[in-house]
This record gives structure tokens, sequence and C-alpha cells, in this order.
């Protein structure tokens, strides 16, 4: 009995110095996605090169060697290659981010039991479905920058694949995208399949109107004169459509020549961690107060489930008091509101129309997501406060070691607990176009950026645009201010 007791405290012993060996070394640690933001939260002023220089010459400290970062690190720097307009190089870390994410879904996925006990920033980044298809759509984007539109429609025909599981499975409330749609639409009408591209259009239309960015007058006009010219009246009734006849309606013509410029404007958001303290009865409520600068709030939820494995470890009735750390998205004000462009010195203007706004996607996929990270969040939280009030009761037969041991369970367990604020981080605020239908020929084009007054606080010519019958010229203009 005696060697009993004896290994039962050597063995209360080892926990302890295995949790105060763990304590001197979690709470210096910050997660992947709250070093990169330190580290590249800066705005971007065409230093795209030194930035993608950096992340390589950074990428352990950033993303880590493994694969639970793997698809941010490619996203990022294939946005930032797109962005250098270097689109060869672009495509290639995009297309490796599309392999990551297929591949997530094939491979096992053990670490997902981790994640229950420590957080989530140990489960692989799996993309939010807006940025998987922001993924596709840019690949879609440098292909037709390259002129190559048939390979743009292949990333097209990619993404309505996961559209089509999405809506099947109800498993995403994001299943479709406007813009997707929209430049799909194009893409099809310069290869000149007139029904895929109508059939585009219809869909570009209905999405934004079921998605969290407004259908803007000009994208509506656009389909309903095109949809009414291909005798396609119902589908306009159906989408309650409007026409347009303001100062900038697009009105190019069905295989006309165009200009379209793409246009990036304001830095995206970022996710921060909020933390909050409550208590929690298994089988009752959780009611949580939050706390941090200058805020303070509640949150009210049923308990989760707890597992059949821990279950049985849970007193009834008791409540245990608990931390959880939850992301908040932040959005930034941005100085550009516009774009405006003029072609070959003439006085027409032609304005900018936003078909993106990731702000607002990146708003509704947490929102969607809410739920399920609070009810992850708040189980590993009672499941951690189960085992430390254990910890705390037991006896290794030595006082000293108790107090570490009780104090040390309570700093463990404060610093594993983390938010997962993970997401790609070097998306534009929102997408502009400006469309300028032209004849054959070389053209030239002065695009002013304006501020939410007017006032204007940036200028770009793009000379010596040669354009052929039928072409749709992409060309883009960044402003990640």
């Amino acid at each position: 009995m005696k060697v009993k007791t004896a290994s039962r405290k050597l063995s209360v012993l080892a926990v302890a110095l295995s949790i105060l060996f763990s304590c001197f070394l979690l709470p210096s640690c910050t997660t992947k996605g709250m070093q990169r933001q330190k580290v590249l939260d800066k705005p971007l002023n065409d230093d795209y090169i030194a930035r993608i220089a950096e992340i390589r010459k950074e990428k352990k400290k950033l993303y880590g060697d493994g694969v639970t970062n793997a698809f941010l690190y490619c996203m990022d720097v294939g946005v930032l290659f797109h962005y250098a307009e270097m689109y060869d190089s672009s495509n290639v870390y995009l297309m490796r981010a599309e392999e990551i994410f297929d591949d997530l879904f094939t491979k096992s996925v053990s670490n997902e039991a981790a994640a229950i006990l420590t957080n989530d920033n140990v489960r692989p980044y799996r993309s939010k479905p807006y940025e998987l298809t922001l993924l596709h759509q840019i690949v879609a984007l440098n292909y037709m920058a390259m002129g190559k539109f048939d390979e743009s429609l292949v990333e097209s025909r990619k993404m309505q694949i996961y559209f089509n599981e999405w809506e099947r499975t109800k498993d995403k409330k994001y299943h479709t995208d406007g813009m997707f749609h929209l430049f799909t639409s194009l893409a099809y009408e310069r290869t000149g399949e007139s029904d895929n591209s109508l059939i585009s259009l219809y869909k570009s239309a209905d999405a934004y109107k079921k998605g969290p960015v407004p259908l803007a007058p000009e994208v509506e006009g656009f389909a309903y004169d095109r949809l009414m010219a291909g005798d396609r009246e119902n589908d306009v009734s159906e989408l309650g459509l409007k026409p347009d006849n303001g100062p900038n309606k697009w009105n190019a013509k069905s295989g006309q020549a165009e200009i379209l410029i793409v246009g990036y404007a304001g830095k995206g958001p970022k996710m921060v961690e909020m933390n909050w303290r409550g208590t929690m009865t298994p089988g009752g409520g959780l009611q949580i107060t939050m706390y941090g600068k200058n805020r303070r709030g509640t949150y009210s939820s049923a308990a989760p489930m707890i597992p059949d494995s821990h279950r049985g470890k849970v007193r009834a009735g008791v409540a245990h008091n608990i931390k959880i750390s939850l992301p908040e998205l932040v959005t930034a004000s941005s100085r550009v509101d516009r774009f405006s462009a003029r072609l070959d010195g003439s006085d027409r203007v032609f304005e900018s129309v936003v078909v993106n706004n990731i702000d607002l996607q990146a708003k509704k996929a947490l929102a969607d997501d809410f739920g399920a990270i609070v009810a992850r969040t708040a189980l590993r939280a009672i499941i951690r406060a189960v085992a430390t009030e254990k910890i705390q009761r037991a006896d290794t037969g030595n006082a000293g070691v108790n107090l570490m041991l009780g104090v040390g369970s309570m700093i463990y367990n404060e610093a594993v607990e983390q938010a997962d604020v993970r997401m790609c981080f070097m998306l534009p605020q929102r997408i502009i176009v400006t469309r300028i239908p032209v004849e054959p020929g070389t053209h030239s084009v002065r695009l002013d950026v304006h501020d939410r007054l007017g006032g204007l606080i940036g200028r770009k010519s793009f000379d010596n645009i040669d354009v052929k019958k039928g072409e749709k010229k992409i060309l883009f203009s960044k402003y990640l201010l």
C-alpha cells in the first residue's frame, strides 16, 4: 500500500514538474497569426517584392515549418506576386495553396484531438470559403491579364465544384460569390460562349442579392441589359433587376473591346484576440463577462456537451471559473474612396464600381463560424478547468510542491488559452472595377484616385494599351492605403 501511495505521489510530482516547466515557456509564446500581424501589419507601398523577401526570410518564425500554416504562406506570397504583376509566380504559389487545401481533406487530422486540450491554432488552417474563392479568382485574373481566358475559365469550373458542394451539403452558409461569377461572365463573353456568359451573369446578380456585398447599380443594370437582350425576361423578373440609366452606366455591347482596370483599395481586415471570463456549470448555462481595453460586455450560451471520455470527471452542478479567448475582427479605414478614369485625354469620366468588400466577407465568415468557435473554446475551457481542479486537490506529500502545482496549473491554463486569429493577411479592403469600352487600337488611360471628399490622392497613367477587336484588356491598380 505504501508503495502504491509513493508511486502515486511520484506520478503527481512528475505532472507538477511538467506543468511548471511549461509555465516558463507558454506565457512568452504568441501565435503565428499574432506574429505575422506584428511583423507584416504595415502599409504596402509598391514594395511587394521586398515584402516577399521578408516573408521568406522569416518564414519559420511567421508560419512555422509544417502544414499548420502552409496554406497561409502560399496564399500570402501568391497575392503579393499578383500585386507585383508577376502572374506566373503568383499562380505557382496560389496553385500550391490549392493543393494544400485539397490535401487537408484527404489526410488524417489527428491533431484535431490536440486542439481539445490546447487551442485552435494547432489545427491546420483550411481557409475561409471566401478566401478560397479569392484564391481561384486571383489565378483567373492572372490568366486574364496574360490574355489566357480559356485557362481562366478552368479556375471558374474548379470553383463552381466547391459552390455546388457547399450548397448541396449546406455545410457552408457562404456558397456563391457575386464578383467571381461577374468575372466568369466576362471571360465567357470573351471566348464567345454567350449562353454561359448569361448564366454566370444571372448567378452574379443572385449572389450579390444573397450575400454581404451589395449589388451595385452598374452591375444590376448591366445584368438587366444583357439578360433582356438574351431573351431571359424571366430571369430579370425572378431577380427583380432594374435598368441603370445613371452617368456611370456599363454600356459596352456584347463582344465589344474594352479596358478593365481592376483596383485594390485599402488594407484588408485582421483579427485580434479578445479575452472573456465567467462561470459555467456543466448541463447548465454559460455566462461570460468580457474584459478588454475600454470594453465590457456579456456573452450567454448553453454550455457545450462534455465528451463521454471526460463526463465522469465533471462533478454535477459544480460551477467552474473559466477563461476563453475568442477572435474579433478589426477593420481599418481607407484613404481611398474610388478611382476615376479618362480615355485618351477625353472629358468622359469612367468611375469605378465596388465588386467586392473583404471587410464584409470576413465579418460574415466570422459570424457564420462564431457559434462553433465558442462551443469548441468553451469545451476546452471546462475540460482544463476540471483537470486543474483535480490537480489542485492532489497531494504530492510536499507542501511547497503542492503550492507550486496549484499556481502552475493556473498559469498553464491562462497561457494555453489563445484565440485563432489566422486569416489571409495580404488581401485588400475592397476590389473595384473600372470598365471602359474602346475601339480596336492603341489607347491611353489616366486613372485618378480620390478620397471620400473627392480630393486627389494619387494618379497613374497607362500608356500604349494595344486592344484588339473583341478583346478585354485587364489592367491593375493598387492603392492599399
